[in-house]
């Protein structure tokens, strides 16, 4: 099976190194980003198959990330895994509409890697 490529976006940088530690144990090929910014510019310098991305960042958050790539690249069949703490029903009902899953905060690893399986078609 050929290596899949996940995009970690989370401003946050103990909970990044800590989802990049544990999918690179999962075998896959990891890319980093602090912000939404940084996000927009690894997805068109990588391609990765899923973007895993935290919703509450600076720069761009991740629902105005989403956005942007979902506007520009609508053809690239990229996934979006958002990852949230925030209660607001208005944010998550705006993440539900530009994401293909949306997580809450915290979350277990195994979650994660269970719907990253899921939503790139791979038998767990």
């Amino acid at each position: 099976m050929p290596e899949k490529t996940i995009l970690v976006v989370e401003d946050h940088a103990p909970t990044r190194e800590a989802y990049v530690a544990f999918l690179l144990d999962c075998g896959y090929r990891v890319v980093e980003a602090a912000h939404g910014g940084e996000a927009i510019l690894h997805v068109h310098r990588h391609r990765p198959d899923l973007v895993l991305m935290d919703i509450g960042m600076p720069v761009l958050d991740g629902v105005e990330t989403a956005e942007s790539l979902r506007e520009h690249m609508p053809a690239a069949g990229l996934r979006i895994v958002g990852v949230t703490g925030c209660e607001s029903q208005a944010t998550r009902e705006r993440m539900r509409a530009v994401c293909d899953d949306v997580l809450g905060k915290p979350c277990a690893p195994e979650l994660i890697a269970a719907r990253i399986q899921s939503l790139l078609g791979m038998a767990a």
